[in-house]
């Protein structure tokens, strides 16, 4: 039985949960351990963070306390490329241990929220993260739930792990570059800058810079010739809206290449193209990744290296949340 006592008759007493302070100094961190036992001299430490009362005693044989109601499916939550922390404050974090991208069972996710007591948050599924980031925070609200709601719980993730972290493979890629106005050096190029940075995030083998004219046989050559030099990637960039002479998403289609996506529902980066021949993804990239610093290819680029196997749908669900 649980009974809340003044803290000044807490002397002798377990304490039934972690004790959370916040000092002048800024620390925010546990001041006393569960189980540690109250002293004459804690009273006044007890009282500076607000703790005139405390709970003492034991849970029911149908109660569970808050750390053991997470300890229980911590394991259960995450699979591959997680780690979880110690359980602190009634919680524990889970972090990545590597780079690459976090995914959420966002079914799954939902369920264990719609428990009761449990809560757990989470950074966006397919978020890019690095090696030691925080993904998720795992709760209960109480200090003790019911037996009932751990036992649903472990029921619900029976299915499978809610999180995951892909790691990012090393992938070779080869970039073609078309335009006349390029080609023929009436400007300046400013695809090949941009392709640079953004790759260099990832461990890519670059095959090479191919420039060429606004000629689909010729963008189709350069592809097969990066295609047998063993590409897993090639990006195209230029011609990739609806004038005439923007010629690339038709090349891309005379590659013999399943097209994935031609249009997705993002801006910046609406004409994003994805298509897949075997094992070598194609993306065409939107002109707008010139001049926008985030467009939809920064949000596709790194689920290819991820190894994901995209689907149109996966463009689709962008819409809400895809005005960049």
């Amino acid at each position: 039985m649980i009974e809340k006592i003044r803290v000044e008759d807490a002397v002798g007493f377990p304490l039934l949960h972690d004790f959370t302070a916040i000092m002048e100094d800024g620390f925010k961190g546990v001041l006393f351990k569960r189980g540690h036992i109250v002293e004459e001299s804690d009273i006044e430490a007890l009282k500076n963070i607000g703790k005139d009362h405390i709970y003492v005693g034991e849970l029911e044989a149908d109660q569970v306390h808050e750390e053991d109601a997470i300890a229980e499916i911590s394991d259960a939550l995450f699979g591959a490329n997680i780690e979880a922390s110690d359980v602190s404050e009634g919680k524990i974090n889970l972090t990545s241990k590597v780079k690459g991208i976090f995914i959420i069972d966002r079914a799954l996710l939902r369920k264990i929220n719609e428990i009761g007591d449990y809560t757990i948050t989470s950074k966006k599924s397919y978020s890019k993260v690095e090696e030691g980031d925080k993904l998720v925070g795992a709760r209960i609200v109480p200090l003790w739930t019911e037996r009932r709601q751990v036992e649903k719980a472990k029921e619900i993730l029976k299915a499978g792990p809610i999180f995951e972290v892909k790691e990012f493979k090393k992938l070779k890629v080869g970039c073609i570059i078309t335009g006349d106005e390029v080609y023929y050096g009436r400007i300046k190029d400013a695809f090949r800058p941009v392709l640079m940075e953004k790759l260099a995030e990832f461990d890519a083998e670059v095959l090479g810079y191919e420039f060429l004219p606004d000629d689909e046989d010729k963008v189709v050559e350069a592809y097969e010739k990066f295609k047998e030099k063993g590409a897993d990637l090639v990006i195209f960039t230029g011609g990739m809206s609806v004038d005439p002479d923007d010629i690339t998403p038709r090349a891309i289609r005379k590659t013999g290449a399943e097209v994935i996506v031609q249009g997705i529902p993002m801006q910046p980066g609406n004409m994003l193209m994805v298509a897949r021949d075997g094992g070598v993804y194609l993306m065409g990239v939107p002109g707008a990744s010139i001049h926008s610093k985030i467009t939809s290819f920064d949000f596709f680029l790194p689920r290819v290296f991820a190894g994901l196997d995209l689907k149109r749908e996966d463009f689709l669900e962008m819409a809400e949340g895809g005005l960049l």
